[in-house]
């Protein structure tokens, strides 16, 4: 009797592909997830720096407001010996705010 012996390295061959399809899939999944902690990380950290950005915002504009008050500028006004302006001269024009 014969044996037959036909495709007997097909099966292996289908195994080694099958198994170099999974490395190849897995590998591309754990480089996308890498890439993708990496963008999260980063954009953690810059809406950080947004945040700073506008408490620091937040402080310069009112700085601004108590340096441009009425209250602060008569002293120097008067130590300058400029004249000041009675309430009624005083026209206020609200700031533009885009």
């Amino acid at each position: 009797m014969a044996t037959r012996r036909v495709g007997a390295g097909g099966g292996r061959l289908r195994f080694v592909l099958l198994m170099l399809g999974f490395l190849a899939i897995s590998g591309g999944v754990i480089l996308r997830r890498s890439f993708g902690i990496a963008g999260a990380t980063e954009l953690r950290e810059l809406e950080a720096r947004k945040a700073a950005m506008i408490d620091e915002k937040l402080r310069l504009e009112g700085e601004i407001r108590a340096a441009s008050s009425r209250g602060r500028m008569l002293p120097v006004a008067e130590r300058l010996s400029l004249h000041v302006p009675a309430d009624s001269q005083v026209i206020s024009i609200p700031r533009y705010v885009p």
